[in-house]
């Protein structure tokens, strides 16, 4: 496992490559606790970075220049027709950078995941981009994180939107950290229900290279 204070040691790292972070969104458990500065009574796996997909690019070329790019971990050399990103391990840390896009005010992730073979497209509807990603600085290096309201909805809605058997037992504590972090309850009550009315499409890696090529 990994602990809070090698999650930032990673995520400092990460944004001391000039520019980057105004391409990138934050994003898992740890951040509640950054973004408060607050310690976390957990321990935490990994860190998960939703990218600007236009930047993509560029983040596998620096990778490379730093010598963190994994050919086997990008979905790129899968055989899939689109971009579900990629995962490294900086400092023994497991990152996940996943691209994302937004269009006519739904934000849509995309994602794969080694262990169970499957790739994911979500798309998740807002009123305000506020509602989903703000500005921050961490460090005093300005770049995006996820809100609050979003990742307590996430954590809250596991269960309906991702199909697992129970919410666990680190995202209740999560869930009661941001509780008594203070959010608003009523930009929460929306963020919940832009979440709740998201959707999932996921496929086997069988059927995503089925599809490309056609």
């Amino acid at each position: 496992m990994t602990t809070l204070q090698q999650i930032k040691d990673v995520i400092n790292k990460i944004l001391s490559v000039e520019g980057i972070g105004k391409h990138l969104y934050f994003f898992g458990g740890a951040m509640p606790y950054i973004l408060e500065g607050e310690e976390s009574e957990r321990e935490h796996s990994d860190i998960d970075v939703l990218v600007d997909a236009s930047y993509m690019e560029e983040l596998r070329k620096l990778l490379k220049a730093h010598q963190l790019y994994r050919p086997k971990r990008d979905s790129l050399n899968l055989g899939f027709s689109g971009d579900y990103g990629l995962k490294v391990f900086i400092d023994d840390v497991y990152v996940e950078f996943e691209p994302v896009t937004i269009e006519e005010n739904v934000l849509i992730r995309k994602s794969f995941s080694p262990n169970l073979e499957i790739v994911g497209v979500e798309s998740i509807p807002f009123v305000e981009l506020t509602d989903l990603i703000i500005p921050v600085q961490i460090d005093g290096v300005d770049t995006f994180s996820v809100t609050l309201e979003f990742i307590k909805a996430s954590k809250e809605l596991a269960v309906e939107k991702y199909g697992v058997p129970s919410i666990r037992e680190k995202d209740l504590k999560d869930i009661d950290f941001i509780n008594q972090s203070g959010i608003d309850p009523k930009k929460y009550e929306r963020v919940k229900k832009e979440f709740s009315s998201s959707t999932i499409k996921m496929k086997s890696y069988e059927e995503a290279k089925k599809e490309s090529n056609k």
